[in-house]
């Protein structure tokens, strides 16, 4: 890499680095749940080397009873550790990715076309692209997994062409750790496999690795038979309960039990399900449709104009016969599969890595496209493309940090008010024996012991886990002076708390309040002893 390159990509990086930081503690406008769930566990296996309910380094991280992947609590320790636990602290580990992501992006496009322009390109979409952004600055798996996804296949592509054992052994490394590291990721190291079987058969990847790439799936999988991920089940389109509705209906209009069943009907709605995710409507329009993850109509994932190249990228992918097309294409198609299997709407996080290689084609399309150009108008064009592109760039960005967190709806969906609720608690903890706190809009008690930061070592002695909702989640039901329902009997408890939602109070007056950005969340009742 050449020093022009270099400080090229520094830039981009620095510009990246901005964009995640700024005003990321206004937007999103807190921490939800699986956030809080992912840093008090890093904060508990610090402290104790136990999780929340005392199970030593545990492989899958129960959690929610969604049994959580490993790797992104053992990699935020170090954080926590220097930083202690905060809101600040638990977001590092996606500024670290962050500092390294822009550069992998370079080197992966460079080695697919050799042309520094579509890497550098690829690299600067990547950082400015909302949708990536979004997903940095929050806790959550996708980013890191897709960064090892990302690893994962450029140095698939050195094994193939080099054949070398330190690719081989990095490959193997990087793709166990992104199995470990996000629920996606499986449709990722089946692909793998996919492809080194059949370049084993085209003697361009040999056998004893293919048994290696076995040896590494097998070893996955035996972990999921240990545990059993309630929630991965549970969004499983085959245990959708609107399915047997929808399937009961069509039977009872006269339908056949050979054509309407759980599935080819099943089937039919994943097909069409997995074709939404590289749709405009998707990408472009509407994004993904919980709040915590877009805004329909005001969010877009990408630009309307990088989905334009994105379609001209693959014209002259075909068109100048590029020797990895079908590579870059089959990363494209297989990132929807995992998202597409499940009953729930398309979803960001579980599709996030199509991004790269959307914005890699998408940078690709744009070179070749300008490359082209004969005509006299050739920068008018070009200031036509840059302007539209910063224009919808813009309107991101503007709704974003502007707009989106003050939204009653994202505020409601992002589980505002629980560190303002937390505050009240740790100042009233000697005044009241209990505080009954309601369970509606997210797990309470998992907010309490992040913001109160309180000792792993005690909540291990209560920790419980409460029955499993209909969507796979369950909760602690009680621990310390907190019990999480509001089935009290105001006639014969005194100096406790009731914390609940202003719906819980229609009928009380003169109520404390929490109120979130003018959005009143918690409404609390005190009743206290004569």
């Amino acid at each position: 890499m050449d020093k022009k390159t270099f400080f090229v990509l520094a830039i981009i990086t620095f510009i990246g680095l901005f964009l995640h930081l700024y005003k990321i503690n206004q937007s999103p406008p807190c921490i939800n749940a699986d956030e809080a769930a992912f840093a008090y566990n890093s904060y508990s296996i610090l402290k104790t080397k136990r999780d929340e309910f005392g199970v030593p380094f545990p492989l899958r991280f129960k959690s929610f009873s969604d049994y959580k992947m490993p790797l992104l609590f053992y990699l935020n320790i170090p954080f926590i550790y220097f930083f202690g636990l905060n809101l600040w602290s638990i977001k590092l580990i996606n500024t670290f990715i962050l500092l390294f992501f822009p550069w992998l992006i370079y080197i992966f496009a460079n080695y697919l076309f050799k042309n520094k322009k579509i890497s550098l390109l690829s690299s600067f979409l990547f950082v400015v692209c909302w949708g990536v952004q979004s997903m940095t600055r929050q806790l959550h798996e996708a980013f890191l997994t897709s960064f090892l996804i990302t690893l994962s296949s450029y140095f698939f592509l050195l094994i193939k062409d080099k054949k070398k054992i330190k690719y081989q052994i990095l490959f193997l490394i990087f793709l166990l750790l992104s199995l470990f590291s996000y629920q996606s990721s499986r449709v990722f190291g089946l692909m793998f496999m996919v492809l080194a079987v059949f370049y084993s058969f085209k003697k361009q990847i040999t056998k004893k690795f293919v048994l290696g790439l076995f040896l590494i799936l097998i070893l996955f999988f035996i972990t999921d038979l240990i545990y059993k991920p309630n929630r991965v089940i549970n969004l499983f389109f085959l245990n959708d309960p609107g399915l047997s509705l929808k399937i009961n209906e069509l039977r009872g209009e006269g339908g056949s039990k050979i054509i309407y069943n759980k599935l080819t009907v099943g089937l039919k709605e994943r097909i069409f399900e997995y074709l939404k995710y590289f749709s405009p409507q998707f990408l472009v329009i509407n994004g993904d449709e919980n709040y915590r993850f877009g805004f329909p109509q005001f969010l877009s994932i990408i630009t309307i104009v990088e989905y334009f190249f994105f379609i001209v990228g693959i014209y002259y992918l075909f068109k100048n016969k590029e020797k990895n097309r079908y590579y870059l294409l089959t990363l494209m198609m297989v990132s929807p599969i995992s998202g597409s299997l499940t009953w729930d709407d398309p979803s960001l996080p579980r599709s996030f890595f199509i991004i790269i290689p959307i914005l890699i084609i998408s940078a690709y399309g744009f070179i070749n496209f300008i490359e082209n150009i004969k005509s006299q108008k050739y920068f008018l064009i070009l200031s036509m493309i840059i302007f539209s592109y910063l224009f919808f760039l813009f309107y991101n960005w503007n709704f974003y940090l502007n707009h989106y967190p003050k939204k009653a709806i994202v505020i409601h969906n992002w589980q505002c008010g629980y560190k303002e609720l937390s505050d009240y608690v740790k100042n009233n903890y000697q005044k009241f024996d209990k505080f009954y706190i309601t369970k509606e809009g997210g797990p309470s008690y998992i907010f309490l012991l992040f913001f109160l930061k309180y000792s792993p070592p005690d909540y291990q002695k209560q920790a419980n886990s409460g029955p499993i909702d209909e969507y796979g989640f369950s909760q602690s039901e009680k621990f310390d002076k907190f019990i999480f329902n509001l089935d009290y009997h105001s006639q014969e408890e005194k100096n406790i708390a009731i914390i609940g939602r202003p719906h819980d109070f229609a009928e009380e007056k003169n109520l404390k309040k929490i109120i979130f950005q003018n959005e009143p969340l918690f409404y609390i009742k005190e009743i206290l002893s004569d």
